[in-house]
């Protein structure tokens, strides 16, 4: 099973100083309540997984629930979403490596990360089990000796008197920004949740989810939001809110300003490992989901091939990486503005995905199942209330400009699924059949044939996107690009 620091990731580290800015100490708030909202979709999510056990988890539970437009959707969005995810880790990564490196040499760093990562992933499983499980554990140890220090920096210790509320209530109170500060950062917020309900994903490959998913959904819930919640809690009581930004991650501007040797350093290094392993959770993540939606989708068949050896959907987990080397691209055109973009889009996705997760719940027991050995409580109240905090999440993207492009993507994303999954039907029926052609033609001999011509479309999908964004790199090092942000 995923660990709970396989979740803490880019949302943590990188995209507190954009939470704290917009909120400012209240930015508490925003965190308890968005622990809560995850709390409860992971007990809706838990109680499905262990009834009904899947690679491709909450999407099989909303096809049985809600019907197969929303398993299509839901699978689909949710592959994209950690698309987003893995190009905002490696945006993070590259802005963690400038303090050591320059700005024009870092990217290709960044590049050679994501190769490294990629050749993980095609590894055998226990591969990346023993490369997150130390991964997570330097990032939850480096988190807990945050609050420790922090505690007693605002506390006090002998010979140096404690910050009290200094900077949470005399820097403007603990709601600079009013309370609609609070609603504006909670769209990111749910980002830095995101990833929770891998669990769901992972419990395919699990030996016995009737007790192992359960002992996670309880977990990785109730230690993210103790450690979320307690860093956050520090992070705004040690340094003024105002301070915040995207330049560098906030937990390494803490260790700057109190002046301590070495501690900034180390803090960079650890949250360049929090963001690798958030990227590394990510390519294994959304590999087994479009390898389970390869199973089902004819014109993808191919990409759900097995590596004898390694059992792992090696072409899965070419295609999911070229998506990074995009990201890499994003971050040299638009340095300033690549966070926030790919952000946006990523909470929009994920907020969209645990909708499903709660209303899928929500039919679950009346149409599915309610002998699952895991129930979650106050059903199905619980769900309804998540699910009505989730939608208003999602409308709060159009608060903030840099944000505005997040809900745009979605929207036609969805509307592009939407028009995918209806030719889908409409090639079902037989007297249209011949009216739509075929993405790809029907092989003449053994499925053999399908999996080669796959394989190196993949590989050469996967070389061209590494290769473009490595010659763009060059150009741009040369001063053959010039740096130009999108709007939003």
């Amino acid at each position: 099973m995923i660990s709970i620091g396989g979740v803490i990731g880019v949302g943590m580290f990188l995209g507190a100083g954009t939470t704290v800015s917009t909120a400012g100490p209240a930015v508490v708030l925003a965190y308890t309540l968005g622990g809560a909202v995850m709390f409860a979709v992971m007990l809706a999510l838990g109680e499905m997984t262990v009834e009904r056990p899947a690679p491709g988890a909450f999407r099989v539970h909303a096809r049985e629930a809600l019907g197969p437009y929303f398993g299509f959707i839901a699978g689909w969005m949710y592959y994209f979403s950690w698309l987003g995810t893995m190009s905002a880790e490696i945006v993070a990564a590259t802005t963690y490596l400038t303090r050591w490196i320059p700005p024009r040499v870092a990217p290709f760093f960044g590049l050679l990360l994501v190769i490294i990562l990629m050749a993980v992933n095609l590894t055998k499983v226990e591969s990346f089990g023993t490369f997150e499980f130390w991964f997570a554990m330097v990032k939850v140890v480096a988190i807990g000796a945050f609050i420790l220090f922090g505690a007693a920096v605002i506390l006090g210790y002998p010979g140096h008197p404690g910050l009290g509320t200094k900077y949470l209530t005399g820097a403007g109170g603990f709601f600079p920004t009013g309370f609609s500060g609070v609603v504006r950062a909670m769209a990111m917020v749910m980002v830095a949740y995101g990833g929770t309900e891998v669990i769901g994903v992972a419990a395919g490959e699990t030996k016995d989810p009737a007790s192992s998913v359960p002992r996670a959904v309880r977990g990785v819930a109730l230690r993210t939001l103790i450690l979320y919640v307690g860093a956050m809690m520090v992070l705004v009581a040690v340094i003024p809110w105002y301070e915040t930004s995207l330049k560098e991650s906030p937990f390494v501007l803490v260790y700057d300003m109190l002046g301590i040797p070495w501690a900034p350093d180390i803090m960079n290094l650890v949250v360049l490992t929090a963001a690798l392993s958030s990227l590394n959770c990510g390519l294994y993540t959304s590999s087994r989901m479009l390898y389970s939606l390869a199973q089902e989708t004819p014109t993808l068949r191919a990409l759900s091939k097995v590596s004898p050896r390694s059992q792992v959907p090696y072409l899965a987990v070419i295609a999911s990486s070229i998506s990074v080397y995009a990201a890499i691209t994003l971050y040299w055109l638009a340095p300033t503005g690549a966070f926030l973009y790919v952000t946006s889009i990523t909470s929009f996705g994920f907020l969209f995905v645990w909708l499903v997760i709660c209303l899928s719940h929500i039919r679950w027991r009346y149409v599915v199942s309610d002998r699952s050995a895991f129930k979650a409580p106050l059903y199905p109240w619980l769900s309804l209330v998540s699910a009505a905090l989730l939608a208003s999440f999602m409308f709060t993207l159009t608060l903030i400009r840099e944000q505005r492009v997040g809900i745009y993507a979605g929207l036609i994303v969805l509307s592009a699924l939407s028009a995918a999954y209806g030719l889908e039907l409409l090639g079902t029926v037989p007297a249209l059949k011949r009216l739509i052609p075929r993405a790809f033609p029907k092989p003449a001999h053994a499925p053999v044939t399908t999996t080669t011509t796959a394989t190196a479309t993949t590989a050469t999908a996967t070389t061209a996107a590494a290769a473009a964004s490595f010659g763009l790199l060059i150009a741009k090092y040369f001063g053959f690009v010039s740096e130009g942000a999108p709007e939003a």
